[in-house]
């Protein structure tokens, strides 16, 4: 596609924005005689953002947005290639594609197809992909798209925002799909029903770790360990030091370390061995574990800035909290470890309801080490949650950029940010309703709309730029 084309001395803005700038939107009032407003993506600063607001307000649709955006114009390193992007995704709607079928018909009926194929360039594929939503063999298979379908242009877009103009006509933008590479481990429908899912540009591959991804506090999280037992010294030792990372040859790398212990203890073993039987459960319990495996190209060898990444955790993917938060984890310390050593490129590194990976102490570490670490290795993190009081101080006073979505969905959230940002009290105003009646139509106005915290020192009423994907 014409996008993801290297661009090493011919780069041209394909939006509105310019090279390292992005598009973000309309404030309210003119500055030097235009609404539209870019944000710079430096090289040398922490671009983190945080985006905050009640459920309903777009805060993953801004998001999504900006990484759009991001994509198409950030270009850093000698060979100003695209970003690393990485997303993790939490959920699919089923309502999603039900909307999308519905907003199709409409505007057959009301504008004509000939309307339609002037502006989206996917309408065959989008004729398509509605048959097939309709025909009854595909029920429970097909139509649950995720927050991140980036294969699909944005239909929703040209739906009527008022009298005059469309949410696209308003900004200027253009529907527009993403070349999307979506991971899935243990697929719990068909790879290729996902791929349709999430449009004509997505790649779906089912993938998995390799064993020697894990160091030892990996393996004692997944198995369940306890640390303090004689086996898990001894397959710590095995794991990590001797580097058996391999059940078959735990096992025995376990047996050679326990007869030396033995040996150098110069005890006669007259009882069966029960730490040999442990580190044999352990390795058991390893072979079980459907997203681990000894060989073959792992998620680490298939993520790169040829594509937008979507690491899958909705339902498409059978994982549990735990491994969730270890494949997180293992994501973040390739990015800071490994990637940065390979290419000079952004990366940027975007998580969904993030409170989800800040349950356990060592998930808020790894989320302050992005923060702490971030600046230094040119990777940046884009965070989405509807509260602030319950994450890591490092997130909210290591945030560059803050987008709040509709309003703050808690008082503690509005006290906090009265302290980090200086203009805060001045600029914001709180939504109230004053009858249940009107909480809908708060909600449709604002929807989309907010505030925009530049670099903490200026506070700005902004209407958030649609994105050109569903």
């Amino acid at each position: 596609m014409e996008y993801i084309e290297n661009r090493t001395s011919t780069w041209a803005p394909v939006t509105k924005g310019r090279l390292n700038e992005i598009y973000i939107g309309r404030g309210v009032k003119s500055i030097n005689h235009t609404l539209d407003r870019w944000l710079r993506i430096n090289e040398d600063d922490a671009n983190h953002m945080l985006f905050l607001g009640p459920s309903g307000f777009q805060k993953s649709t801004t998001m999504k947005s900006i990484l759009q955006e991001i994509w198409l114009n950030t270009r850093w390193g000698r060979n100003l290639e695209p970003p690393l992007i990485i997303i993790f995704e939490r959920k699919y709607d089923r309502a999603k594609a039900q909307l999308v079928k519905k907003t199709f018909y409409d505007l057959l009926r009301e504008r004509g197809e000939g309307w339609l194929r002037a502006r989206m360039t996917q309408v065959n594929e989008l004729k398509l992909y509605i048959h097939m939503l309709e025909h009854p063999a595909y029920e429970g298979q097909l139509g649950l798209m995720g927050d991140f379908a980036l294969g699909w242009e944005n239909i929703l877009g040209w739906l009527k925002y008022d009298k005059q103009h469309t949410l696209f006509s308003i900004f200027g933008v253009r529907p527009q799909a993403f070349p999307i590479r979506r991971f899935v481990f243990n697929p719990t429908r068909d790879p290729h029903y996902i791929a349709l899912d999430s449009g004509p540009e997505t790649e779906v591959v089912s993938t998995f770790l390799r064993y020697e991804r894990l160091d030892f506090e990996d393996v004692a999280r997944v198995v369940n360990i306890n640390p303090n037992t004689i086996y898990a010294q001894i397959i710590k030792s095995a794991w990590d030091e001797e580097k058996a990372r391999d059940p078959n040859d735990l096992i025995l790398e376990a047996r050679r370390i326990y007869d030396e212990m033995m040996e150098l203890l110069e005890v006669e073993n007259k009882k069966p061995p029960t730490s040999l039987w442990g580190v044999y459960n352990v390795a058991k319990s390893l072979k079980k574990i459907r997203w681990l495996k000894g060989t073959g190209k792992d998620l680490f060898d298939l993520i790169d800035n040829t594509k937008i990444n979507v690491i899958d955790f909705s339902q498409n993917s059978d994982l549990t909290e735990s491994a969730k938060n270890i494949l997180f984890k293992k994501v973040v310390e390739w990015a800071l470890k490994e990637y940065v050593k390979k290419k000079e490129t952004a990366v940027f590194i975007a998580g969904d309801e993030i409170q989800n990976y800040l349950r356990s102490r060592w998930g808020k570490n790894m989320v302050a080490k992005l923060f702490r670490e971030g600046r230094s290795n040119q990777i940046n993190f884009l965070v989405a949650t509807q509260y602030l009081h319950s994450l890591p101080s490092e997130i909210v006073y290591g945030a560059s950029h803050i987008a709040i979505l509709g309003t703050l969905a808690s008082a503690d959230d509005y006290s906090l940010l009265k302290k980090v940002v200086p203009d805060f009290d001045i600029h914001f105003e709180k939504i109230v309703a004053t009858s249940p009646a009107e909480v809908e139509d708060l909600k449709k106005k604002y929807r989309g709309r907010g505030y925009f915290i530049y670099n903490k020192f200026l506070t700005e009423r902004i209407h958030f730029r649609p994105s050109q994907t569903l």
